[in-house]
């Protein structure tokens, strides 16, 4: 009979990951530089296409999953919650070195986000009932890769837009 891990297993777990991150304090990890721009609609579209990248990537992860209808909508108005918190918590830790508070940030907000993607598949109506449902793990998983897509994509994107727009 096979046995799965238990919560307080996911929790041990990645206790140590955060762990290692706290780690990085007292390092004091190369520091990151956080633009000061204006939010103009061009900035606003560069955000909404990260995250409409970082919904996309967890998608095809779990598209074999037992999901709900709709399920990148779900995605997406999960962002409207956990976005203005991510950027709530950054303005509580401006006073942190700035690469810890982005790390700290995204960390719990893939905590955050995986957990509340487990619910939503767990307890929504799925679209498709003969799958099975992801595992808290897979759904973490999902929103790391996601989180990752997403931060790597924006610094690019405004890299683009600052190239190309009008000085």
């Amino acid at each position: 009979m096979k046995t799965h891990p238990n919560l307080i297993d996911y929790v041990r777990r990645f206790g140590v990951l955060a762990g290692i991150i706290l780690l990085a304090v007292p390092a004091k990890a190369n520091p990151i530089p956080l633009p000061e721009k204006s939010v103009t609609p061009e900035i606003s579209f560069i955000i909404a296409f990260a995250i409409l990248l970082e919904v996309i990537c967890i998608w095809l992860i779990l598209r074999r999953s037992r999901r709900p209808r709709f399920f990148i909508l779900w995605l997406i108005g999960l962002h409207l919650l956990t976005y203005p918190s991510f950027l709530c918590l950054l303005w509580l830790l401006q006073d942190m070195r700035p690469a810890f508070a982005v790390v700290s940030g995204e960390g719990l907000v893939v905590l955050i986000e995986g957990g509340l993607i487990y619910l939503i598949c767990r307890f929504a109506a799925p679209a498709k009932p003969e799958l099975t449902a992801p595992s808290i793990a897979k759904c973490w998983l999902a929103s790391f890769i996601g989180n990752v897509c997403s931060a790597v994509a924006f610094p690019i994107l405004l890299a683009i837009y600052d190239h190309f727009a009008p000085v």
